[in-house]
């Protein structure tokens, strides 16, 4: 009978506990059960060179601080639904004569903060930050035919062609942004480019170099297009109606504003558009020229540097102030004095007539350019496309904040880059009719702001919407979309301080009126979490204080991976943009800074942090089926994909 009583009292027991029930999904979705976004055991990772059993050691091998590094990866977990095969440093170390320690290398997780990254063919080419005294040139490396058991590996001859830019008072230009294409011209011949933005705090420089696919080495490059301000990010666009024509489409960014050297009397537009081979031949040209400009506050929009009032509001809102806390390292968190307003990076479609805009603080909206994708560009830099080749200054005098001419709003349709709300044909005949200026005015601004997504105020930002890269394969379902225009948007939002920001999931089913519907971020960006950080190595010495922000993605239909100062690299299902959801991250030891779009070719992902050099990693998670494998060629944020 005991027995009995027993077994009935067993059977009455659950299966399994309450608090260790497994996640089931019961539907059909690839990505079922994950766990809750990672939170990284930063405590854990050292932020510097370490031996071959992943302890902090100064005086280590190379081949002992990579193993280390990879043993300490495993040891730590740091990835999910990812292999990281490969780490190829890509500035070497400098060793200390007194002490023999090693430093300012890679390896030592002490590269230099913001470098270019560039991939096509089977060659890969990196820049490095340079400045007063500094002058490190750009370096190249070549994919081997079994890239998942071989590490790409450096061209060891000399590239004098890419040596640093330095100016006169002996600052090094960084060679911070770089992109390559490989394609075909109409003649059948077999290309390559390859993308170069050297630049100071107040100068760029822009080359293009015509590569040979088979060294990867240049053979010859264009003359130096000067720009007398910073040219920040830029996407390079390929003709599908021309394989000769290719386009560089370039943010300004901090150069925005300042005297254009190049227009005497004009200052720097926020976006160019700049032919970078000749569309008639494929060849570089040796004079690069630009096609056409766009200025978001000369049609209206807010100011460069806005400033608040006395009190701290802006013409939009007052954003949160947290100034009077301190961080765990000391450092003070940031109060907004200034709304940048400057443009920061932008997408292309692949027909060429829309740019999507990530333009800070000055939020997300959308630019027409048919004319770019239909003219071609002799007449766009003659100014005989027949549209406006800059954009329309819509205020009197050209006064830029004064009062706004009525006259003048019709005219800004015809810019060659435009707003697509200046298209709308309620606003075209609401402009055309008879109402008075002042409500023409009213009405202009009223969607001018509402056609910006903008999410400043309210968090303190030192950036804001970093990039705008738009979603393939899934065409809004509008009735008005005849020609397959994306349904979402990406754009992340660069907050370089405590707290930071995540990444925004637009709907752009109505081009003129963008809408957040889903949002993606990491624990670190909870203001509590980011404050009191570990400042120690596991050693127990001072640790280095790492930026936590998002930056870079390359999206495909149903996933994201970005890149994430300090944070790794992140793949998120976006299937319901609505509710993304993280499926793998991989984060490399020492403890770093992913800076580059990721870069898939051959089944493989590539990417450059800021801190440690280049990192090839495989991913096997939710939907790896969905990606381009072998042949497929390559894909990336800023660069019309696929390309080879």
């Amino acid at each position: 009978m005991a027995c009995a009583v027993v077994f009935l009292f067993l059977g009455l027991l659950p299966a399994e506990a309450p608090g260790k029930e497994i996640c089931k999904d019961p539907s059909a979705d690839p990505a079922g059960c994950q766990p809750s976004t990672w939170d990284p055991p930063l405590g854990k990772i050292p932020s510097r060179r370490v031996n071959a059993l992943g302890e902090i050691d100064p005086f280590s091998s190379d081949a002992d601080a990579m193993a280390g590094a990879f043993r300490l990866e495993r040891k730590l977990g740091l990835s999910r639904n990812f292999q990281h095969l490969h780490w190829v440093p890509t500035l070497a170390s400098k060793i200390n004569p007194v002490t023999g320690e090693k430093f300012g290398g890679d390896l030592d997780a002490d590269g230099k903060l913001k470098r270019g990254f560039a991939l096509a063919g089977d060659c890969i080419y990196v820049g490095q930050a340079n400045g007063p005294g500094l002058a490190d040139g750009m370096s190249a490396y070549r994919i081997q035919p079994d890239p998942e058991r071989d590490a790409p590996v450096p061209i060891t001859t000399p590239i004098p062609e890419f040596a640093a830019i330095v100016d006169a008072s002996g600052v090094g230009y960084s060679d911070a942004e770089l992109r390559a294409l490989r394609y075909t011209t109409t003649s059948g011949a077999d290309r390559m480019l390859l993308v170069r933005i050297a630049r100071t705090t107040t100068k760029t420089i822009l080359q293009v170099f015509n590569i040979d696919p088979a060294t990867c080495l240049p053979i010859n490059q264009s003359n130096n297009f000067n720009v007398n301000g910073e040219i920040h990010e830029f996407f390079v666009w390929s003709d599908p109606k021309n394989q000769n024509r290719v386009l560089a489409i370039m943010a300004s960014f901090a150069g925005a504003g300042r005297p254009d050297t190049n227009s005497p009397g004009r200052k720097i537009s926020d976006a160019y558009v700049v032919g970078i081979t000749d569309e008639a031949t494929g060849e570089v040209p040796a004079d690069l020229k630009v096609a056409a400009e766009f200025t978001l506050q000369d049609v209206g929009g807010p100011p460069l540097d806005e400033q608040p009032d006395a009190t701290g509001l802006f013409s939009d809102g007052r954003f949160a102030d947290f100034s009077h806390l301190t961080d765990s390292y000391g450092v003070p968190l940031r109060k907004q004095t200034v709304q940048n307003n400057r443009l920061h990076s932008l997408s292309m479609s692949d027909d060429g007539e829309r740019i999507y805009v990530a333009h800070g603080t000055a939020g997300f909206y959308i630019l027409n350019s048919v004319a770019i994708a239909s003219q071609i560009n002799a007449a766009l830099v003659a100014g005989a496309a027949g549209c406006n080749k800059v954009s329309t200054n819509v205020f009197v005098g050209g006064a830029i904040g004064g009062d706004v001419d009525a006259l003048k709003l019709p005219q800004v349709a015809n810019d060659c880059l435009h707003m697509v709300m200046n298209d709308d044909p309620g606003l075209k005949a609401f402009l055309a009719s008879g109402a008075t200026g002042q409500k023409k005015i009213q009405k202009y601004q009223a969607l001018m702001s509402r056609s910006r997504m903008d999410i400043a105020p309210a968090i303190s930002t030192s950036t804001g919407l970093h990039s705008a890269v738009w979603v393939p394969n899934r065409p809004s379902l509008d009735k008005s979309n005849t020609k397959n225009r994306p349904a979402y948007v990406i754009i992340p939002d660069e907050k370089t301080d405590c707290p930071a920001g995540g990444f925004g999931i637009a709907s752009i089913d109505s081009e003129i009126t963008p809408t957040l519907v889903g949002t993606f971020t990491v624990p670190i960006v909870q203001i509590e979490n980011c404050m009191f950080q570990a400042t120690t190595e596991p050693s127990g010495q001072p640790r280095r204080r790492r930026r936590m922000f998002v930056h870079n993605p390359t999206v495909f239909e149903n996933l994201v991976f970005i890149t994430w100062f300090g944070q790794g690299l992140r793949a998120i299902d976006i299937s319901q943009p609505q509710t993304p959801r993280e499926v793998g991250y991989v984060m490399t030891a020492p403890h770093g800074m992913a800076v580059s779009y990721p870069v898939f070719k051959d089944g493989l992902i590539y990417w450059e942090d800021s801190n440690t050099g280049i990192h090839v990693a495989k991913y096997f998670g939710p939907r790896a089926d969905e990606l381009p494998g072998i042949g497929a060629g390559i894909f990336e944020g800023n660069t019309t994909s696929p390309h080879r």
